[in-house]
């Protein structure tokens, strides 16, 4: 699953890009909007997804190797607010967004430096968010345009195509009012319907509030409650950190570090919300496996079923899949041992059917 980090020129997203990546660079992405600089300039990484449930196994089973969730984050050009990039360039840079399956949105909430931006322009967290909907939603209405128009001149509709075509007459007019299809309140169905499109504004949206240190201290900024409101009004979720600060920290030697998150007030850094959020956007849950070789998260599609999870592993895995020993994480560390949870009856055996849930530790009996 892929995420791609997207923002105004000068707004962090590369050094927020190298916070949730571990990268050092600092030129990853380009260095400007599609409308200036090379679209195709895309930096693909993988994130780590912290999770305190692995921490826990591999101080417990003390493995040689510990593997944390992951999901592959990629920077992007900036969209230039002015709204310029026409042409082969901005088709480029919207087809390769329609490849990924969220986004992060990330607005600045402090003035940057002189000439990053037309020299009249209003820091206002919403405004941003609005400008980078408009791009997406004017991109999807193309989409709807070319469809139904496509479906009309057809000789002949099947009765598909009939229920496709009312649903798009349905989402066009939503869109010209600049609303994201995703609050159009689609039925799963409908989504369903949709999918083959890709469209940009249904995909997953995390809100990124870039803070200068000052605002970061003092928990505010010139916009923040309209920022709120309008998380929840869109059912966003939205996270606030300032990159410098926690790109700052990182930069220090670790026994630096407890010094400096203390004078901050950090009780866990940002971006870390930030993994965790991002990856249950994008519908995903983990199960662990575990043992003195390794202890490890693996990415599966939230409602996935115990042969196919089996699957993440191994394919011959899933093919002789015969049963799945499983027990909740939880239940795991409140009986402090195997041993005990065992004792308790706290180990299931579960067959291909079960709903793999977030958290489930699992040993998969199977065929050779």
């Amino acid at each position: 699953m892929r995420a791609a980090v997207v923002g105004l020129p000068a707004s962090g997203k590369t050094t927020l890009f190298n916070l949730l990546t571990g990268s050092t660079r600092d030129d990853v992405g380009g260095n400007g909007s599609f409308s200036h600089g090379n679209a195709t300039e895309m930096e693909l990484r993988m994130a780590k997804v912290p999770d305190g449930r692995i921490s826990f196994l591999s101080d417990f089973y003390k493995p040689r190797k510990t593997t944390y969730a992951q999901i592959e984050v990629s920077d992007v050009p900036g969209i230039s607010p002015s709204g310029n990039g026409a042409g082969a360039e901005m088709t480029r840079f919207l087809n390769y967004l329609r490849t990924v399956d969220a986004f992060v949105y990330l607005v600045r909430t402090f003035q940057t430096a002189q000439g990053a931006l037309p020299v009249d322009y209003k820091i206002d967290p919403v405004d941003e968010v609005e400008t980078l909907n408009l791009s997406l939603v004017l991109a999807d209405m193309q989409v709807v345009e070319n469809r139904v128009e496509r479906l009309k001149n057809s000789r002949k509709m099947s009765d598909l195509e009939q229920e496709e075509l009312k649903l798009l007459e349905e989402a066009y007019p939503h869109l010209a009012d600049g609303m994201r299809l995703d609050l159009l309140g689609l039925t799963p169905e409908q989504v369903e319907m949709l999918k083959g499109y890709a469209f940009l504004t249904l995909k997953p949206v995390v809100l990124v509030g870039n803070l200068s240190e000052d605002q970061f201290l003092a928990h505010d900024y010139p916009g923040r409650n309209a920022f709120s409101d309008y998380s929840k009004d869109s059912n966003l979720p939205v996270v606030e950190l300032s990159a410098k600060i926690e790109w700052e920290i990182l930069g220090l030697p670790s026994e630096d570090r407890s010094v400096f998150v203390k004078e901050y007030g950090i009780e866990e850094p940002a971006i870390a919300q930030l993994s965790r959020m991002l990856y249950r956007a994008l519908g995903l849950i983990s199960f662990f496996t575990v043992g003195e070789d390794e202890v490890k998260a693996w990415s599966i599609p939230q409602g996935t079923s115990a042969k196919k999870a089996a699957g993440a592993i191994h394919s011959d895995i899933e093919k002789g899949f015969i049963r799945a020993e499983v027990i909740s994480f939880e239940d795991f560390k409140e009986s402090g041992s195997v041993s005990a949870a065992r004792s308790k009856g706290l180990y299931r055996l579960e067959g291909k059917d079960y709903t793999v849930q977030d958290g489930d530790i699992i040993t998969f009996r199977f065929s050779r």
